[in-house]
């Protein structure tokens, strides 16, 4: 058995190989390293005025998506869709707790509350591939200017896995009933 580190989020993944995608976060497998080579100061980090923007910005958007993605996930039509959506709920629960860690923020106290959502899956993914779409596009403009090497491997991995979601919610179309 392996004991891997996640070099984003920092969680411990047990197994007997690396997985895809760290089970936590949904960052990369190149982000997955031996547990020494994750630096117990690694969110020691000086954000800029911009950066600390950014970072305030970012845990909003993973706030929102968090809550949408738990509404989602309350609704009882659809078992695969329910329990897909609660996962990415997780992930995006994940990412805006390491971004509160990187500000020095606490988490927001609604972040695990049920959002509104359409009521309706077909709308709901859409609107889930638009928040999307607008999360890798804001991330991977957060990372050309971000000046932290930290920050930079964060907001880059981060739209990695947006990007991941992206091509997660054509999937999910295909498991709206008619």
């Amino acid at each position: 058995m392996k004991m891997l580190r996640c070099r984003i989020c920092g969680e411990t993944y047990l197994g007997d190989e690396a997985p895809s995608q760290c089970p936590f976060c949904g960052a990369h497998r190149e982000f997955l390293v031996a547990p020494e080579g994750y630096p117990s100061d690694i969110n020691e980090v000086a954000p800029t005025e911009i950066e600390r923007q950014d970072l305030e910005a970012a845990i909003e958007l993973e706030r929102s998506n968090t809550r949408f993605y738990l509404g989602m996930a309350q609704r009882d039509d659809n078992d695969a869709l329910r329990s897909a959506y609660k996962r990415l709920a997780r992930i995006e629960a994940e990412h805006c707790s390491l971004f509160c860690k990187l500000a020095k923020n606490p988490k927001p106290a609604d972040l695990l509350e049920p959002g509104a959502t359409n009521d309706d899956w077909a709308a709901d993914i859409a609107e889930s591939l638009e928040r999307e779409r607008r999360a890798s596009a804001l991330y991977a403009e957060f990372t050309a200017r971000a000046t932290s090497v930290r920050l930079r491997e964060v907001f880059g991995a981060v739209a990695a896995v947006e990007r991941d979601h992206i091509d997660f919610d054509a999937l999910a179309r295909t498991y709206v009933r008619p």
